[in-house]
């Protein structure tokens, strides 16, 4: 069995936990706590997947030593997946933080009345 598939079943496993917490919950908060999951484990899977033995850090050079450089552009998109996710986290924490002065327990069916 290969390495990265053994390393990707944690991750898959992660993956589904957050979306069954999702679909589970009852507060904004822990639907909140299941997308940071989620997040989390859909940018290690693209960490998993852009990572691979044998590649260097991304330096041009004419030197025969950095031939075998790895690809920036998935690493450029990790990090854009980052700030992404960690900038919808502060806005739905502000979200929730404007609704609990109403609802102050933030439960989906206090919300709906």
């Amino acid at each position: 069995m290969q390495v990265g598939l053994i390393l990707s079943i944690p991750l898959v496993a992660l993956l589904i936990i957050g979306c069954f917490g999702i679909l589970n919950s009852k507060t904004i908060i822990s639907s909140l706590f299941s997308l940071d999951v989620i997040d989390t484990a859909t940018i290690s899977i693209f960490v998993l997947i852009a990572a691979y033995s044998g590649s260097q850090t991304p330096i041009i050079s004419d030197s025969p030593r950095y031939a075998n450089y790895s690809d920036p552009y998935p690493q450029a998109i990790i990090l854009t997946a980052i700030v992404i996710g960690f900038a919808t986290q502060a806005l739905l924490c502000s979200i929730a933080l404007r609704l609990s002065r109403t609802t102050p327990l933030l439960r989906y069916k206090d919300l709906e009345k």
